[in-house]
């Protein structure tokens, strides 16, 4: 009479299943918060792959085939930045009648997001630290063109809606850019926090002196 094989003996085991899309994420911002924690308790230099492998309890190889460089995992420490904002400032409500109004909301947005205890210890890190690791400053420079292609296209459209012609709306934006991240320079350094209303008063002034120029570009 045949043996008859238990059903249990019939069942194979069952192979474990590749990571999820939805798995694969969380492990991807598991990582970056470590690495933001990490960048922030001991600063960018001094931190390894290693040590945020551990924080965000990965084995290394996964880290590794996710951001294989230190560089890699600030870049995309600052996209998740950008995703957060909604990769641009966002005005809620009907579009302004004046440019002027305008550049002042997106002034006083940005400066409230970067000066804000999610993104102000990261930025005092990449600033302080980019002259000895160069891949800092290109991942600053590349957060930077984004808001001044957005201004730029602000410059654009009301060029057009005030019958105001500007000959380069893309170095005007860098300009205001670079006045505006003067302004945040110093207040980087202030050990006591920026209130909203210091932010407010200095984007009023700021763009009003700003726009007075227009004629001339």
């Amino acid at each position: 009479m045949p043996q008859q094989t238990s059903a249990s003996a019939q069942i194979k085991p069952r192979r474990a299943g590749r990571p999820t899309a939805q798995d694969q994420a969380k492990i991807d911002r598991r990582i970056i918060q470590a690495a933001r924690e990490c960048f922030i308790a001991k600063g960018y230099g001094a931190t390894s792959t290693n040590e945020v492998a551990r924080a965000a309890r990965v084995a290394k190889v996964t880290l590794y085939s996710r951001f294989p460089t230190k560089g890699d995992l600030l870049k995309a420490l600052i996209d998740e930045q950008i995703r957060r904002t909604g990769g641009e400032i966002r005005h809620v409500g009907p579009k302004p009648k004046s440019l002027e109004t305008m550049l002042r909301i997106f002034a006083e947005q940005s400066l409230k997001n970067s000066l804000s205890s999610q993104t102000l210890p990261l930025n005092r890190i990449i600033y302080s630290e980019s002259e000895r690791f160069p891949e800092l400053g290109e991942v600053a420079r590349g957060r930077a063109q984004t808001g001044i292609q957005q201004i730029s296209r602000y410059i654009r459209d009301y060029a057009i809606k005030d019958q105001i012609p500007c000959r380069d709306p893309d170095f005007v934006a860098e300009m205001f850019t670079s006045v505006t991240r003067g302004w945040y320079f110093d207040m980087m350094l202030r050990k006591e926090p920026v209130t909203d209303g210091e932010i407010r008063s200095w984007t009023q002034r700021m763009t009003k002196w700003f726009v007075a120029s227009r004629p001339n570009w």
